[in-house]
C-alpha cells in the first residue's frame, strides 16, 4: 500500500494512471443510483411540453396586442414562450444523450416554467382568463417541481461518484453542505462529513 509521501514523489502521469485504474474498480452505477422511471417521465414531460408549445406560439402570435400599456406585449410574451421551447428541447437532449449539462437546463426550464406561472396568474388577475390561468399553473407547477428535483437528484449522484474516487464516504449530504468539487475537501470538514453521517 503506497504511502502519503510516496504517491507525492510520482509523476502527474503516474498518478493519472492510478487514478483511471481505481475509477475503473470502482461501482459507479449501483443500482440505487439509477432511476429510468424518472428519466422516462422527463423525456415525455418535456417532449411534451415543447410540442404544446409550438402551437401556443402561433395561437398568440395571431391573437395577442402588439402593444399594452406603452409595451411591447406580443415580443414579450411570444419572445419568452420561444425561450421556454427552447429550453425543453434542450432538457430533452441532454437527459437523453446523458450529458451532465443537463443539469444546467433542468434548472432553466423549471425556473421559466415558474416565472411563467407567476406571470400569467398575476396579470389575469381579476379578468377573464383568471381561472385558466391557475389552472395552467396546477399543469406547471409540478413539471417545474419535477425537474428541479432532477437537477437536484443529478447533481447528488454526481458527487457520490466523486466521493467514491476520492475514496471518501459516498453517503450523499444536503446539496447545501456539498463544497465545491473542484476543491479537495479539508480534513477538517471530512471529520465533520463523518460525524454527520453517524448521526
Amino acid at each position: 500500500m503506497p504511502t502519503r509521501d510516496d504517491v507525492r514523489g510520482w509523476s502527474a502521469q503516474q498518478r493519472a494512471s492510478v487514478a483511471r485504474l481505481l475509477a475503473e474498480s470502482i461501482d459507479q452505477s449501483p443500482a440505487a443510483m439509477r432511476s429510468p422511471g424518472r428519466r422516462r417521465l422527463v423525456l415525455a414531460v418535456g417532449g411534451v411540453g415543447a410540442l404544446f408549445l409550438l402551437p401556443w406560439l402561433v395561437f398568440l402570435s395571431a391573437t395577442l396586442p402588439a402593444t399594452s400599456s406603452g409595451g411591447a406585449w406580443r415580443a414579450v410574451w411570444v419572445g419568452f414562450d420561444i425561450a421556454l421551447v427552447a429550453a425543453f428541447v434542450a432538457t430533452v437532449l441532454t437527459v437523453w444523450l446523458r450529458r451532465q449539462v443537463a443539469v444546467i437546463a433542468l434548472v432553466i426550464t423549471s425556473t421559466l416554467l415558474t416565472c411563467d406561472v407567476w406571470f400569467d396568474v398575476c396579470l389575469s388577475w381579476g379578468t377573464a382568463e383568471h381561472w385558466g390561468s391557475i389552472a395552467a399553473a396546477i399543469v406547471e407547477l409540478p413539471v417545474a417541481i419535477l425537474l428541479a428535483t432532477s437537477a437536484a437528484l443529478l447533481m447528488r449522484r454526481s458527487f457520490t461518484v466523486i466521493a467514491q474516487l476520492r475514496g471518501q464516504d459516498p453517503t450523499p449530504v444536503p446539496l447545501w453542505r456539498q463544497p465545491m468539487i473542484h476543491f479537495a475537501p479539508t480534513r477538517s470538514e471530512q471529520g465533520n462529513e463523518s460525524a454527520g453521517s453517524a448521526r
